[in-house]
């Protein structure tokens, strides 16, 4: 039988280890972004600071879940702890996406100072991944689907479930960065661009649906 303070500490590493990963590599694609367009203009300084923090959160997502599993080391489901760690971490690499985004609204502004609200529209929507593997990992980690198959086998289902399915988010952060120029070249395309940039969410709203019906129906 595995220790079950393993699994949590599996866990734990695995939500603040991956997110963080994504969280990485997003943030470094808007920076390098970020570094032309501030030798270009050194006033936009603030503006790319404001892009490359939004790829950071995934981040901080992985950090609250991984503080959350040390709460609740000795009390939680052992794979509870485990699916939680699995669910924010692998959520959290839509961060990726969200660099991308980031980066062509960044690049946009750069251009066009009044497209700044639009392109952080499109470079918040990879967020939304990452939220729906927080909320399963928190559903997970308080008991709220406390049957007994929610404490075991289910608990890792429905984080691979959530986790997976919000790897989307890098898929969304492509179509919202194509989006971005689109609409700094018609700003009448936007509303398309919406829609199409969306499309690729689905996915995790399987993945969430299918994740919280593995913990009722257990």
């Amino acid at each position: 039988m595995v220790d079950p303070l393993i699994l949590g500490a599996i866990g734990a590493g695995l939500a603040v280890g991956i997110a963080g990963l994504g969280s990485g590599i997003g943030a470094g694609i808007t920076g390098a972004s970020g570094a032309g367009v501030v030798a270009e203009d050194p006033n936009k300084f603030g503006t790319a600071i404001v892009f490359q923090a939004l790829p950071q959160t995934q981040g901080l997502y992985g950090f609250l879940v991984a503080i959350l599993i040390l709460f609740v080391f000795k009390t939680a489901s052992p794979w509870a702890m485990f699916a939680a760690g699995l669910a924010a971490g692998l959520a959290g690499l839509s961060a990726i996406g969200q660099g991308i985004a980031a980066s062509a609204g960044l690049g946009a502004v750069a251009e066009d100072n009044s497209i700044f609200g639009k392109a952080m529209v499109f470079s918040v929507l990879p967020e939304t991944q990452a939220i729906y593997g927080l909320l399963v990992a928190i559903l997970l980690l308080v008991g709220v689907f406390n049957g007994a198959g929610a404490t075991e086998i289910a608990a890792l289902g429905a984080g691979f479930a959530v986790g997976f399915a919000g790897l989307s988010g890098i898929g969304q952060g492509i179509t919202a960065a194509g989006a971005i120029g689109a609409t700094a070249r018609d700003p009448d395309a936007m509303g398309k661009g919406l829609v199409l940039a969306v499309m690729p969410e689905t996915f995790a709203i399987f993945g969430l649906l299918i994740a919280i019906l593995i913990m009722l129906m257990v």
